[in-house]
């Protein structure tokens, strides 16, 4: 299989001068990660994270895509082998990688994990006969609701974790889910994500998170689980025991990992 054959020809982008509140609408309407950003001419100039948007000072910057955006850490060719570059993907921790044609660099789409598990949903792959259990990561991360947003910040920053589930008490009971995007909707912007004002002033976890959480439970098979995290757009699922206590995690890359360990085995 190529990388074509899953690259999405109609992923949005943005022009070298358009204003970054257009990238922030797109990020925030759309729930995009990551945006290309394209010349008149369709080349490649770069990518804009979800990331260098927060970081900008107002929600109201007169900053341009072209002054925020970042080099791609990755780009594919078309004709390239697809299961390799999803290798390659999960290795660096990049989820959307720009693809590119062979000569001028001129833009043609995106390749991502998302098109990766809309394929083993519709061939019906093997890998989703499996457990949750057998793919989740039981060391989790998380954090309380009452925790201030620049705390939630620091740790996306130091982790490179762009969400987190949100528990409470030592049960660790899962009450919602904290992401970037969710941050973005709410508007926040580097004053409000790097604020060491006191505890009664800034914004908390709490009043950004979403609830009720999209959970599954560690016997769940890997088709109910995908299927949720495509129709909810999320990238990760708590995973729950049948008291809603936190047990583990699973992302989009730990299934991409199973069927990779099947396909290259």
């Amino acid at each position: 299989m190529r990388v074509k054959y899953f690259t999405d020809v109609f992923y949005p982008t943005i022009l070298p001068d358009d204003p970054a509140t257009k990238a922030r609408a797109l990020m925030r309407d759309l729930g995009l990660r990551m945006i290309p950003v394209i010349d008149v001419s369709s080349r490649l100039c770069g990518i804009i994270r979800r990331e260098n948007i927060l970081l900008i000072t107002s929600t109201r910057s007169n900053a341009l895509a072209k002054n925020i955006m970042d080099n791609p850490i990755l780009s594919f060719k078309p004709g390239e082998d697809a299961l390799n570059a999803f290798k390659v993907m999960i290795e660096l921790d990049e989820w959307y990688a720009p693809v590119v044609n062979d000569t001028k660099g001129k833009f043609i789409g995106v390749l991502s994990l998302d098109s990766l598990l809309k394929y083993l949903i519709k061939s019906n792959h093997e890998v989703l006969d499996i457990s949750v259990s057998q793919v989740m990561n039981r060391d989790v991360e998380y954090v309380y609701p009452e925790d201030l947003i620049s705390k939630l910040w620091r740790k996306m920053t130091q982790l490179r974790f762009s969400g987190f589930p949100v528990v409470k008490d030592k049960n660790l009971v899962v009450v919602g889910v904290i992401t970037q995007h969710d941050l973005l909707k709410k508007g926040y912007t580097r004053v409000e994500l790097e604020s060491q004002s006191g505890p009664k002033r800034g914004p908390r976890v709490r009043e950004a998170m979403t609830t009720p959480p999209i959970t599954v439970g560690p016997d769940t098979k890997l088709r109910e689980a995908v299927l949720k995290m495509v129709k909810s757009n999320i990238g990760r699922l708590p995973v729950v025991d049948e008291k809603l206590r936190l047990v583990g995690i699973m992302d989009r890359s730990d299934v991409c990992k199973a069927f990779l360990n099947i396909e290259l085995r």
